[in-house]
C-alpha cells in the first residue's frame, strides 16, 4: 500500500550531493510513524531552489531517511512571489501533485488551507483515492497573521475553503484536545491527538531543572522560543520590546534566546534600537535532534505567537521540564497553568508575569509541567492514533 503524504508548509531542501532534508518538526520519527501504516510513503512538499552544502544542511536541518519512500518536489509558489500568479508554475504544481495522488492508495493531508493540500483534496476527490485531513493550525490567523497584503487577501478565501474542506472529510485528526474542534467542524470521523514525538521522559531532567533553578538566585533567566524567526505571527518582538520596557524600570534579569529558521533582520534592528544585545541572542536553526540539549538548559520556555494549533514546542519544552509562559493562542491554553498565558501580542500583560514569578514558582511549574507532559508521552498517543489510522488505513 502507497500512502501519500502531502503539506504545504514546510519546504525541502537538497544538498550538494542530493539527500533531502527538511525544517521545521518533520523528521524522520514522523516520517517512521507513517511507514508503519504502508509499504511506501509517497512525501509531497514545495522545494527550495537553493542547494546547501553538506556541513550546512546536516547543522541546520532534518535529513529525510529514504528507505520506502518516495519524494515528490513541488515547486515553490512563493519563493520568488512572482511564481504565484504564474500560470505556468501553477500548472506544474498541479500535474506534480496530481500524479503523486495518482501514485497513492491512500493521503494523508496536513493542513488543509493552502494551494498544495487543497490541491491535493482536489485529486483525491477526482481519482477517487481516501484521505485524511491533519488539522494542526488555523488558516485566517495564519495568513492574516503575515502581515502581508497577499497574507491578508488570502486569509478570508482560505480560511472559508479550510472550514468546506474539514466539513467534507471522512477523516479528520485535530492536534487539540477541544480548541480546533470549535472552529473547524468535521462530521466524519474525528481524533483529538497532538502529533509530537517526545523522548523517553527521564526523572533526571527534573531534577536537573530543578537544581539549576536553585542555582539561578539572584541570576539571569534564560528565555527561550522556537519558531521561524523572519515570522512577526511568532510573535517573538513583543517578547524582546517586553524586555526593553522591563530593562526601562531597572528589571534586568533576563536573557531571550530564539531557535529558527529565517531572516532575523527585523528583530536584530530591534535589538539593536532598544539597546538588548546582551539580552537577546538570535541562535539560528538546530537540527531537531539537537532542541531538546537546549531546552534541557534554559529556564524558561515561553511561545508568544499569534496563531498556533497546539504547539509542539511548548510539549517538548514540559518534557525537559521547562517552566512554560504562553500567549492565548490556538491550544496554547490547553497546556499552561492559567496564570502564564497571556493575550495575544498584550505586552502589559507577559511584563506583569515576569516581574511576578519567582525561583519557588518556577520550580513548582517544571514539576507541573513534567507531570502533564506525560499525557503526551509516545507510547499513549501512538496507541491512540494507531487505532485511528489503522481504521482509516483498512476502511474501503
Amino acid at each position: 500500500m502507497k500512502l501519500l503524504f502531502v503539506q504545504g508548509g514546510s519546504r525541502i531542501k537538497k544538498d550538494t550531493e542530493n539527500n533531502y532534508y527538511t525544517d521545521g518538526n518533520l523528521n524522520n520519527k514522523v516520517w517512521d510513524r507513517y511507514k508503519n501504516y504502508c509499504d511506501e510513503l509517497l512525501i509531497a512538499l514545495r522545494t527550495e531552489d537553493k542547494v546547501y552544502n553538506v556541513q550546512e544542511a546536516v547543522e541546520k536541518f532534518n535529513g529525510i531517511d529514504l528507505t520506502k519512500s518516495k519524494i515528490y518536489e513541488i515547486p515553490d509558489l512563493m519563493r520568488p512571489k512572482s511564481r504565484f500568479f504564474s500560470l505556468k508554475w501553477r500548472k506544474k504544481a498541479k500535474m506534480i501533485i496530481e500524479q503523486a495522488v495518482k501514485d497513492c492508495d491512500k493521503a494523508i493531508i496536513r493542513s488543509a488551507h493552502n494551494f498544495y493540500t487543497l490541491t491535493a483534496i482536489k485529486y483525491c476527490r477526482k481519482h477517487n483515492k481516501p484521505y485524511l485531513i491533519e488539522v494542526a493550525g488555523y488558516a485566517f490567523g495564519g495568513y492574516w497573521g503575515h502581515g502581508t497584503l497577499f497574507g491578508k487577501l488570502a486569509a478570508i478565501p482560505y480560511e472559508i475553503l479550510a472550514r468546506r474542506a474539514m466539513r467534507q472529510a471522512k477523516y479528520c485528526v485535530y492536534v487539540t484536545n477541544y480548541s480546533l474542534q470549535k472552529d473547524y467542524k468535521c462530521y466524519g470521523k474525528t481524533l483529538g491527538c497532538s502529533d509530537v514525538e517526545l523522548n523517553e521522559l527521564k526523572e533526571a531532567d527534573l531534577q536537573y531543572k530543578l537544581d539549576c533553578l536553585d542555582k539561578k538566585q539572584n541570576k539571569k533567566l534564560v528565555m527561550g522560543t522556537i519558531g521561524p524567526v523572519n515570522l512577526k505571527l511568532k510573535g517573538q518582538h513583543d517578547v524582546i520590546e517586553a524586555l526593553y520596557k522591563l530593562k526601562k524600570q531597572g528589571i534586568d534579569n533576563f536573557e531571550y534566546q530564539l531557535v529558527g529558521l529565517g531572516d532575523p533582520s527585523y528583530l536584530y534592528n530591534l535589538i539593536r534600537k532598544y539597546g538588548l544585545e546582551s539580552n537577546v541572542k538570535i541562535i539560528g536553526p538546530k537540527p531537531h535532534s539537537e532542541i531538546f540539549t537546549w531546552l534541557k538548559d534554559i529556564d524558561i520556555y515561553i511561545q508568544p505567537s499569534y496563531q498556533e494549533g497546539l504547539c509542539r514546542a511548548v510539549v517538548e519544552a514540559m518534557s525537559m521540564a521547562c517552566p512554560i509562559i504562553v500567549s492565548n493562542a490556538g491550544g496554547n491554553p490547553e497546556l499552561a497553568s492559567p496564570k502564564y498565558v497571556f493575550k495575544k501580542g498584550n505586552q502589559q500583560q507577559l511584563i506583569e508575569i515576569l516581574k511576578k514569578i519567582t525561583i519557588d514558582d518556577l520550580k513548582e511549574e517544571a514539576k507541573r509541567n513534567f507531570s502533564e507532559a506525560h499525557n503526551y508521552r509516545k507510547e499513549r498517543l501512538d496507541k491512540i492514533r494507531d487505532d485511528f489510522y489503522t481504521d482509516f488505513i483498512g476502511n474501503k
